[in-house]
């Protein structure tokens, strides 16, 4: 099953939930010892993730700026997948977990290596680097 299968079928099941917002609240909330760890550890990944996106400020290059705050937001959804591993029970959530961890790893090396381009003022290769198009699909042109 595909991730597309994946988020389609938890969109038709009228689960949701709120990007870098406040969690949407449990259907049944837990007290578990377990649940309780989860819910600390991701409180802290999602500060680390925030606290690191706005470390370096602005430089003034959009270009620049767009990679240096996506790096860490990528960390952060890798951290996140990582909990979802350690914590998690349900196969599709795992699996998705899985696939973020393996694509998101792949896309921050990408965006880290074009940063460093950026950042030095060169590139030997303009349209030659990164190529994403294995993770996420071509974009178009």
């Amino acid at each position: 099953m595909s991730v597309q299968s994946i988020l389609n079928m938890t969109a038709a099941s009228g689960e949701s939930s709120q990007h870098h917002g406040a969690a949407a609240s449990p259907q049944k909330p837990s007290t578990s010892p377990e649940s309780n760890e989860f819910a600390r550890e991701l409180d802290r990944a999602m500060k680390k993730m925030m606290t690191e996106m706005h470390a370096p400020g602005y430089s003034g290059n959009p270009d620049v700026d767009f990679l240096a705050m996506m790096i860490p937001h990528h960390q952060g959804a890798v951290d996140m997948a990582r909990l979802a591993l350690i914590y998690g029970k349900d196969p599709l959530a795992r699996r998705l977990a899985e696939e973020i961890i393996a694509s998101q790893t792949a896309e921050i090396g990408a965006m880290s290596e074009r940063l460093a381009i950026l950042r030095r003022g060169e590139d030997p290769n303009p349209g030659g680097f990164p190529a994403l198009h294995g993770t996420r699909g071509e974009a178009p042109r």
